[in-house]
Parts: C-alpha cells; sequence; structure tokens
C-alpha cells in the first residue's frame, strides 16, 4: 500500500486534466501496436511512401497522460506532416505505475539493457525495422517524467538517439527512490557535474564517444518539478557532453551560456534563450526558460493536457534545433530594414534563407497561401502592421512573421549630443570571479593565457530621440592602455543587455541585437570616433536605452592585454554617442 501511496503522490504532483479531443489535426496515418508489454502509437506523415529514409522523434508522455493526450498537447503529429518524419509514443500503463508515470526514480529503469529503458529501445528498432528510418535521425522528447525518461535514454542509448529534448524534466538520476524522487521535484537532485561524471561513464558502456545535442525547456513557475532541475539538466549535459568529447568537465564546453536572448510571443509569454557552444562556437546545449509559465508543454494546443499555449513553440523550436544538428537549416524569412519608426517610406524586402515562396499581408491579418506574393520591394508609406511566410520548394511552411512599421510626421530638429550614464557603464568579468565595476570601462584579458576576459558596456538614454538621425558617432577617451591589444570590437543592443540597465554579469554573453557593427584600433591619441554604420541608426532605441558592448582583440600570453576608457562619471571624458540629423 506505501508504494500505490507514493505513486499517487507522484501523480497528484503532475496532473491537471483537461478536456481532449478525439481527433488529431493531421492528416497522415496514426496506429497502434505493443512492445514489451506496453502499448504504443505511431503517426505516419501523409508524404510517406516507404522509398526514402525519413527521421523519427519518440515523445514520452507525462504521469496521467497517455498517447492521445499527448499528441493532442503538442501538435507533434501537424509538425511531422509539414516535416515528413515519422513520431512514436511509446504508452506508460497503470499496472507499471498506477499514475501512468515513467518510472524514472527506480534504479531498474536506469540501465542500458534493462527496465523501462530497454523496452522504448526496443520500440525503436521494431520501427527501424518496419519503416524506412534514418538511423542517424533518431530523436527523444518528453515532458515531465517523460522528460527525466528522454535523458536517462539519451544518456544509456547514446547510439541510438541523436538528440535529447527536455521539457520540465530532470538531471541524469536525479533519484533513485520514489520518494527521492518527490524531493529532487522540489529541491533539485544531486551535484550535475557529478551527474554529468555519472551519464559520461553509461556513454562508455555503450561504446559511443559522440557528443548529443540537448534542448531543455521550463518555466519559471513551475512548482511542481521546480526551475532548479531545468538548470541542473543543462549543467549535467554540458559536463557529460564536455566529457565525451575532451575527458574533461569544461575543456570542450562549460556550463557559461555563450549567447543569451531575450524574446516575446506576440501577445502571449515572454522567454530567454540560452546557448552553450563547444571550442568551435556550435551550439550543443540549449536551455528556453519560459516567464511565468507553470508545469507545462510551451506553446501547445489548449485541446491537450498541461499545456501553456502562451509560450514560444517547443514542438517547432526542438524541431529546428535537432535539424540544425542533421545539416539541414530550418526555413527562416527576414524583413529588411526591420520595422521601427520611420520618418519617409520605406522600402522593404523579404528575404528566406532558401528557395521558397513568400506570402504577406498588410493589414494586420495573418496571410496564407492565398495571400499576396512577394515579388518585389513593398513600398510603406503609412503605419503598417507586416506579416509575412514563406513555403519552400518541398513544401515546408515556416510560422508567420511580424514586424510593425511607424512612419512619424514629426518635424525635424537639431542634432544630439548624449554622455553615458556612469551608474549604467563600466565591465564585466567572463566569470564571477574576473569581477564587475561602474568605476572603469575595461577591455582585454587578464593574462594567465586567457583571452577576452573583460568586456565593457556603455549605456545611453536615447528616449530623447525624436527626430531622423542621419548619422551617429561614438567617442572614447582612452585612460590606461597594459601590453598589446590590437582592436576593439563593438556590439549594439537596442535596449538593454541583461535583464537589467544596471550590470549583470550575464552582461558578458548577452546576445546583442547586432555583433560587431563596428571596430577600431587602439592608438595613443586623445579619444577614439567610432562610426555607427548607417544600416544600425534604426536600432537606437527612441523608447528607451541604447548600450554598446566593446570586446578587445589581444594575443594569449602570461601578461595582462587591456585598455581602460574614461566611464559616465567622469563628467569631461564620459563616452559620447553624438548624433546628426538629416
Amino acid at each position: 500500500m506505501k508504494r500505490i501511496g507514493m505513486f499517487v503522490v507522484i501523480g497528484l504532483f503532475l496532473s491537471f486534466l483537461m478536456y481532449v479531443p478525439d481527433k488529431v489535426e493531421a492528416s497522415g496515418e496514426l496506429t497502434s501496436g505493443n512492445y514489451g508489454g506496453k502499448n504504443y502509437k505511431l503517426y505516419v506523415p501523409s508524404s510517406y511512401d516507404g522509398t526514402e529514409e525519413i527521421p523519427l522523434m519518440v515523445m514520452l508522455h507525462g504521469c496521467s497522460q497517455d498517447a492521445n493526450q499527448f499528441i493532442a498537447s503538442t501538435k507533434m503529429n501537424t509538425l511531422s506532416d509539414q516535416e515528413g518524419f515519422l513520431v512514436l509514443y511509446p504508452e506508460q500503463n497503470s499496472a507499471a505505475n498506477p499514475s501512468k508515470c515513467w518510472n524514472w526514480f527506480e534504479p531498474a529503469h536506469q540501465k542500458r539493457e534493462s527496465g523501462e529503458l530497454s523496452v522504448i529501445a526496443g520500440m525503436v528498432q521494431k520501427i527501424k525495422t518496419d519503416y524506412t528510418v534514418k538511423e542517424e535521425q533518431v530523436y527523444v522528447s518528453g515532458f515531465s517524467a517523460g522528460g527525466a525518461m528522454s535523458v536517462l535514454l539519451g544518456a544509456t542509448y547514446p547510439d541510438v538517439f541523436a538528440g535529447v529534448a527536455v521539457a520540465a524534466g530532470l538531471e541524469y538520476k536525479a533519484a533513485t527512490s520514489m520518494m527521492g524522487g518527490v524531493l529532487a521535484m522540489t529541491n533539485g537532485g544531486p551535484d550535475p557535474v557529478l551527474q554529468g561524471r555519472e551519464a559520461q561513464k553509461a556513454f562508455a558502456l555503450a561504446s559511443h564517444e559522440e557528443q548529443l545535442p540537448v534542448i531543455v525547456f521550463h518555466g519559471t513557475s513551475d512548482y511542481t518539478v521546480r526551475p532548479i532541475n531545468g538548470e541542473q539538466v543543462t549543467k549535467q549535459w554540458t559536463v557529460t557532453n564536455s566529457l565525451v568529447a575532451s575527458g574533461t568537465v569544461d575543456g570542450w564546453m562549460d556550463a557559461q551560456p555563450d549567447w543569451i536572448e531575450n524574446l516575446q510571443v506576440p501577445n502571449g509569454k515572454g522567454y530567454t534563450i540560452y546557448d552553450y557552444h563547444n571550442n568551435d562556437g556550435d551550439t550543443w546545449v540549449r536551455k528556453v526558460i519560459v516567464d511565468g509559465m507553470g508545469h507545462a508543454w510551451s506553446g501547445g494546443s489548449v485541446s491537450g493536457t498541461y499545456v501553456d499555449a502562451a509560450g514560444p513553440d517547443a514542438t517547432a523550436m526542438i524541431w529546428d534545433f535537432f535539424k540544425l544538428h542533421a545539416g539541414e537549416t530550418p526555413l527562416r524569412t527576414t524583413a529588411s530594414p526591420a520595422g521601427g519608426v520611420y520618418y519617409e517610406s520605406v522600402s522593404v524586402e523579404l528575404t528566406p534563407n532558401k528557395e521558397a515562396t513568400t506570402y504577406y499581408t498588410t493589414d494586420g491579418t495573418d496571410p496564407t497561401e492565398d495571400s499576396s506574393v512577394y515579388t518585389e520591394p513593398i513600398t510603406i508609406r503609412e503605419n503598417t502592421v507586416l506579416k509575412f511566410f514563406s513555403v519552400d520548394t518541398a513544401g515546408v511552411k515556416e510560422n508567420v512573421k511580424e514586424e510593425e512599421y511607424t512612419i512619424s510626421t514629426e518635424p525635424i530638429k537639431e542634432g544630439l549630443t548624449l554622455s553615458s550614464i556612469g551608474a549604467e557603464d563600466g565591465y564585466v568579468g567572463r566569470y564571477t570571479i574576473d569581477g564587475i565595476s561602474n568605476g572603469v570601462i575595461k577591455v582585454g584579458d587578464k593574462g594567465m593565457y586567457n583571452l577576452d576576459t573583460y568586456r565593457g558596456l556603455l549605456s545611453f538614454e536615447t528616449s530623447s530621440i525624436d527626430v531622423p538621425i542621419s548619422s551617429a558617432t561614438l567617442r572614447l577617451y582612452p585612460k590606461v592602455v597594459q601590453g598589446n591589444i590590437s582592436s576593439v570590437q563593438i556590439d549594439m543592443m537596442s535596449g538593454v543587455f541583461g535583464n537589467h540597465a544596471v550590470l549583470e554579469q550575464v552582461d558578458y554573453s548577452y546576445r546583442a541585437t547586432e555583433s560587431n557593427i563596428a571596430a577600431f584600433p587602439v592608438e595613443d591619441v586623445p579619444y577614439v570616433e567610432v562610426q555607427i554604420p548607417s544600416s544600425m541608426i534604426n536600432y537606437l532605441n527612441n523608447a528607451g536605452k541604447t548600450q554598446f558592448r566593446l570586446k578587445g582583440i589581444t594575443s594569449a600570453g602570461f601578461t595582462s592585454n587591456y585598455v581602460e576608457f574614461y566611464g559616465g562619471e567622469n563628467e569631461e571624458f564620459a563616452p559620447r554617442l553624438i548624433l546628426n540629423t538629416n
């Protein structure tokens, strides 16, 4: 009775059931089967004819769910029809767990060739036998208990799975008992560095020496599987991948994000993407944190269970991430110039990144394939909401994009000279130990064969810009030059780096609106003036702050190489943003 009671506790933690429809919006075929005493459902896209190998996505539901509910929640079958891949939905049964949770917390189900892991791996092999599957493109994705299970499958069967997606899940062997599972859901599991090492040992048992791409989703308001677990999953996989690649915990990649981007779902939730690169700059681990989301699949359909439809589309993001590692580039169409405030008519070009047909509207309605076809630049003379999407030659359709253009009729005024804000400019170190300071703007390295240790931040209040700007120039006053620093590169942010205008350690790697917009050599001169490219002027934020980040180019050596510039606290030598009007 104690065993059943604990399963019920876990089930209560993980269940808020909602209505599930009888039909799924997809045109392929949904079949049923059984393997190892467990049922499964397989979705075969309408385009499948058996003549070509196609990818396979394995989807693991959470507690109290079944395949039909997970199909409805994630809309993965609809994407399967668009992209052409098989989807396998293994089902847990109440005989194995009264709440239909995958038993991720029991040692019998945490080892290769054992328990539920071996059953799921066996199902995959059965599908490979019955269908033409691309061996190198078999992926596993899971939610909650299924997310924890996907981590275990990736670590124990890295020779079977080419990528892992974890939604509201837990790290490798986060617990080894039912009570431990409940505690881990609330407090997190063991040290993720140790668990990363344990997962690498599982790789070795599989005689596998290649890393796995991993994408992680978690909500900041998840009170069932607390957000600490998303952080631990991320760190565990950076450690595991680095150990597999180099034999060291952080020699190939580390747990510091190399790229951070804040985004917003139109009329929905904000979210932040954290990318973790290897030494070659490739993203092997991606973390997506959704503001205010509870225990849910992000961006799914409310006709399913455990869904937050206001979050980013996890289903599409998972597939795009895996495609990148399969050497396939997702279809993306961009508008140039981007939306913003303009003081005269603007000619907008829509450019897909591969051969495709682009459809658009200018009245704010969502376009369809019956809408206008883009053939030449669109001239915008009045306030306009431009919406667009493309369909490539294979019939793959991207999501609708939106850009808003405001045509201002404000009269032209004289130019402006802005000084940086001393309380907000300064420098941030690459690591916490390297420090943060408002006292000086510092760029370069600390020596000891480190590179790019310090990055300088300049913060300007640009909300006073209410006229068209014809040119912009940054003026900086060098204070100290130490060692050999050949040049300084500049990133630009329309808004602020990180979460606040004040300096934060995350500002070091936070993704800029535009990177490397300009560069200048370090010379013995009273001040340096750098022209902001005309194409970047539209990114000056007339609704708030604009910030710039300075990065030094140096050579590795034992002694430090850096340049310091005066900050905004020194009125005479404060960095200046000089703006000229039309």
